[in-house]
């Protein structure tokens, strides 16, 4: 497997990675796929290059934005006398699948792969190594 990995600065929040195949065999290509998305990587383009596939994936850094987590407690506010906001209501957390995100053989058959993002199916496809767009069929 051959994987090239950029790190980018931490002002562009993505690192990016290469996964090359052979153009011969899409389905190795699309194991290693789900095994980097299983990671967090996601895939941006697939583009063919002479006998190869080549995936180029990209997944937050550390640095980006929503992912840091803080351990500091939160201080209480002193008691005032305007009145309590409602409280709000907490959202229902989606369900995770069974299924990790990756890419799997289209269940509508109309292209060779579609990819799962762990909860639906997704408009991106492809077939003989070109990605395409395809909504998924309800």
């Amino acid at each position: 497997m051959t994987d090239t990995v950029v790190t980018m600065s931490a002002n562009d929040r993505f690192e990016f990675i290469t996964v090359t195949a052979s153009a011969y065999d899409a389905a190795t290509l699309a194991t290693k796929l789900t095994a980097h998305s299983a990671e967090g990587w996601e895939v941006v383009a697939i583009v063919p290059a002479g006998g190869e596939l080549t995936a180029f994936c990209r997944r937050p850094t550390s640095g980006g934005v929503g992912l840091a987590v803080s351990s500091t407690p939160t201080p209480t506010p002193a008691p005032s006398s305007s009145p309590e906001p409602a409280p709000q209501q907490e959202r229902p957390q989606p369900q995770q699948s069974a299924t990790p995100a990756g890419w799997y053989a289209d269940p509508s058959g109309r292209y060779e792969l579609r990819y799962w993002d762990g909860a639906a199916w997704t408009e991106h496809v492809a077939r003989g190594g070109q990605q395409h767009t395809d909504p998924p069929v309800a």
